[in-house]
């Protein structure tokens, strides 16, 4: 039996339970994406970081075990294939004391690492833009690296430096 007076809910109260119950899922279902989202721009951030690093660290020890003077920097492929080196360009080369030969050089904006005959692709970023210099320094070569990662629409640019013996 039912007490006097309590005839259940009526429609305007599950209306209004409606709505608000609607606004609270419309609110936590923006802060997910927005979540998601954030998340999603954190792991690509992190790989360009990663991929700059390893870029960095392959570069600085393979280079500080180069032959004395075996640098060599090319404009591009054809100032390469007619061994014209200058002190800039997008081709390094350089010979280990071992004498295995580094070739870096990036193709169809991926970034290719030559190790004798052997292709390495280091990183999985896409590279937009590469550039090589030298100057000489008190004692030292000395050899700037630019570059210009990328994966999605986002894009990290880097520029440092790496001291060489001459």
């Amino acid at each position: 039996m039912r007490p006097i007076g309590s005839r259940g809910t009526s429609l305007p109260e599950i209306m209004i339970a409606l709505v608000i119950a609607g606004i609270i899922t419309i609110g936590y279902s923006s802060m997910l994406m927005y979540t998601r989202n954030m998340y999603n721009d954190t792991v690509i951030r992190s790989q360009l970081s990663q991929d700059a690093y390893i870029v960095d660290k392959y570069v600085r020890s393979k280079l500080n075990l180069q032959l004395e003077d075996s640098l060599k920097i090319y404009a591009d492929a054809a100032a390469e294939n007619a061994e014209t080196s200058s002190s800039s360009g997008t081709i390094l080369r350089s010979v280990r004391i071992d004498s295995t030969v580094d070739h870096l050089a990036v193709e169809s904006s991926r970034l290719v690492w030559k190790i004798d005959s052997l292709t390495h692709f280091p990183i999985d970023s896409d590279i937009s833009y590469i550039l090589f210099s030298t100057r000489s320094g008190y004692s030292k070569t000395i050899l700037d690296v630019s570059m210009s990662l990328s994966q999605g629409s986002d894009t990290l640019a880097l520029e440092w430096i790496v001291s060489l013996r001459n």
